[in-house]
């Protein structure tokens, strides 16, 4: 992994020519070409040519003449982007995902975590070095703009890249200046011509189109049309006043801006028209104005990744969460385990998840006592800042937390960070090991959350480790088995998805640096949810790193998602309540992943697929889930007390590690097995037990270990 340099940083590249030389000749009103505004008034403005300008949330206050920022409702995206909503036929072409639509719109004044997929002429490292170039381009350029735009923090924009992805945190102005002309699409010959080419006046008819007006759209907009339309929308928002808190001193802006319901924001921007399309048109004109400052100088770079464009697509980095005593019996691993005699110590399993509490003693090793079978623990929670860009990302007291974690001195952590800095300059691959030295603790603190100790004691715990007689304390699926700790989800929703690509290519790279496979299978007992329009299903980036997992020989199973039943308000102010099909989440939609839902643990044929358990198809027609196992009151350990509490969890996160132990018992009794991992799925799915359920709500049916064993 590797870093760049800070955001506003200098460029090697001439400062661009003003606007004005490169515009294009259609006419645009003087007021709104010059960027002035209107003042804004703290009661409801008086009606104006275009629509009315309602008066700024009372929530929240500006400052006097200065419009404030407002927020677009998703609906009204839609509606600009992607037409009237009993006609949506256009898809958007743009390199912008939906996601980022929906979330620059919801929010135009704040940064957002985008993940970068560069263009397959082009390398993620490169793509990392020339971001912090942009960032510096563009904050002279707003400087340099009359009037000036509203004042807004700065943000660190750690930058930072993995195999063939890379992650920023932007500003909507900076990705339409920077990202957007490094893009494919930008490069293609006839977008630019196309745009010169736009008639203004279908963009003015465009954004006054109300939303819910019915029919057909007798316009047929262009898709560049709607981009543009859309992206000046944002563009002028985001250069408005950020409201302040009321009543605060020093004034303190808004976390958040109030969501404004469609009418209201529709309303709120008709007078302004002119001024937003003038605008989008000027940032293209200083974009053409210098239209080579982003392109790589180093001569060893592609010369096709020049010509046709370093960056393919722009995604929202998604958030993950957690998908959440007679399981094991139900599913009879304790039989296979009696009958064939399965000892799992030479088997690892890597748990992705909020951590593992490594000192409970249903972990501890019964020939070793004073050792844990969980053998390292690696934290991906930090790992943005640890290949970030700018190694100032961490700070002094986070570098000294990081280092007494690791268990290594702060200067020496300090100097691994500039290692990794020096290689991100030379655009050198990840060096997995000079980063695992930071990830790698040898003082791990108490997980932020018992899910994933309940998770790993489902694989692995040993309950006669707390009492031999205890019915309280059952067995996990291998109480032998070892286990790698990789902690990816934090105390924070940030940078989740990034942080498990990120674990999951250390996988990859801890098992090739060997002659044979060190860890056999993982686990990701979390949810993130499919946006249907962003990426085909089972194709975004988290699902694409479990099929390179897959590919390398590793067992990746998931949990299918918590999404199966759904609660919806109706018009007339009632409650709707259903279950939802196609309700898989990433990354269980990944072709080659073991997806599994949930039923109940004592009476599967009885109550069958759990209410909560997602439901396939995927969104692309193939079958899952995979196979279902218990997800119903499961016993597990927990964290707390002294190391040895247990308790029930239900979910889709308690049914895939049952699958999880499954398959590592197959690989200790079969060594056959170990790096052929699809096998190892169709033995478990062709082996599972029907509970006379659909396909889509019980994929194959109910894992049923002993049948597996005897199958083979």
């Amino acid at each position: 992994m590797a870093k760049a340099g800070k955001r506003g940083g200098g460029s090697r590249r001439s400062k661009p020519k003003p606007a004005s030389e490169t515009m294009p000749s259609a006419a645009i009103p003087e007021a709104a070409a010059s960027g002035a505004a209107a003042p804004a008034s703290a009661t409801p403005a008086e009606p104006q040519p275009g629509g009315t300008g309602p008066a700024p949330p009372a929530s929240a206050q500006t400052k006097p003449g200065r419009r404030p920022q407002f927020s677009i409702p998703a609906e009204l995206v839609e509606h600009i982007l992607l037409g009237p909503i009993d006609d949506r036929r256009v898809l958007q072409d743009s390199p912008l995902l939906g996601d980022v639509w929906a979330a620059y719109a919801l929010d135009p004044g704040i940064v957002q975590d985008v993940l970068i997929t560069p263009h397959k002429k082009a390398t993620a490292a490169v793509v990392a070095q020339m971001i912090p170039l942009g960032l510096g381009m563009r904050e002279r350029e707003r400087r340099a703009e009359d009037p000036p735009p509203s004042t807004r923090p700065k943000v660190r924009a750690k930058v930072a890249y993995l195999q063939g992805l890379v992650g920023a945190k932007l500003y909507f102005d900076e990705v339409l200046r920077i990202l957007v002309p490094m893009t494919q699409w930008w490069g293609q010959s006839k977008i630019q011509e196309r745009i010169l080419k736009i008639d203004q006046a279908n963009l003015r008819r465009l954004l006054e189109r109300e939303p819910d007006r019915p029919g057909i759209d007798p316009e047929n907009f262009t898709s560049l049309e709607r981009y543009i339309a859309l992206a000046g929308l944002i563009y002028w928002i985001c250069k408005l006043e950020r409201p302040t808190l009321p009543g605060s001193a020093p004034p303190q802006p808004v976390e958040r801006l109030p969501q404004l319901k469609v009418k209201e924001a529709f309303e709120t921007y008709q007078p302004h028209i002119d001024e937003i399309i003038a605008g989008m048109f000027n940032l293209y004109g200083v974009i053409q104005a210098n239209p080579h400052a982003l392109v790589s100088d180093d001569l060893d770079d592609n010369e096709e990744a020049r010509r046709e464009g370093y960056i393919f697509q722009v995604s929202l980095n998604r958030v993950a969460a957690a998908a959440l005593d007679r399981s094991v019996p139900a599913v009879k691993a304790d039989a296979a385990h009696s009958l064939f005699n399965v000892n799992c110590k030479n088997i690892v399993w890597a748990v992705l998840d909020s951590g593992i509490d490594a000192k409970h003693a249903a972990f501890a090793d019964r020939d070793k006592p004073e050792r844990s079978r969980v053998r390292k623990t690696f934290d991906f929670t930090r790992i943005r800042e640890i290949v970030s860009n700018d190694e100032d990302d961490i700070a002094t007291a986070e570098l000294e937390e990081l280092a007494q974690a690791a268990g290594i001195e702060t200067a020496a952590a300090s100097g691994y960070l500039k290692e990794i800095a020096e290689d991100a300059k030379a655009k050198r691959p990840i060096n997995w090991g000079v980063v695992e030295k930071l990830i790698t603790l040898k003082n791990p603190p108490p997980p932020v959350s018992p899910h994933g100790t309940h998770v790993a004691g489902i694989i692995g715990a040993n309950g006669k480790n707390i009492d031999e007689k205890s019915p309280g304390h059952p067995d996990g699926m291998c109480p032998d088995i070892r286990l790698y700790d990789f902690r990816v989800l934090g105390q924070t929703i940030e940078d989740t998805e990034f942080a498990i690509i990120a674990a999951l290519q250390y996988i990859r790279y801890v098992n090739e640096r060997h002659s044979y496979i060190t860890i056999h299978g993982a686990n990701l007992s979390l949810s993130i949810p499919h946006n249907v329009r962003n990426f085909a299903c089972g194709r975004t980036p988290v699902c694409n790193e479990c099929e390179r997992l897959v590919d390398s020989g590793v067992v990746v199973v998931a949990a299918a998602g918590n999404r199966g039943y759904q609660r919806l308000n109706t018009t007339d102010g009632g409650v709707f309540e259903s279950y939802a099909a196609f309700s898989i989440t990433d990354p269980g939609n990944g072709e080659s992943v073991i997806t599994v839902g949930s039923t109940h643990g004592n009476w599967p044929h009885t109550y069958g697929v759990s209410f909560f358990s997602s439901r396939g198809p995927t969104g692309d027609g193939r079958l899952k889930p995979d196979l279902v196992a218990p997800g119903e009151r499961v016993q597990s350990c927990i964290t707390g007390g002294d190391h040895g509490e247990w308790g029930p969890e239900s979910g889709t996160s308690m049914a895939a590690p049952h699958v999880s132990g499954a398959a590592a018992m197959l690989l200790a009794r079969y060594e056959e097995l170990i790096g052929q991992p699809r096998r190892v799925k169709q033995i478990l799915c062709e082996s599972a037990t029907d509970l006379g359920r659909e396909r889509s709500f019980q994929g194959h049916g109910m894992l049923d270990v002993l049948r597996a064993f005897q199958s083979i």
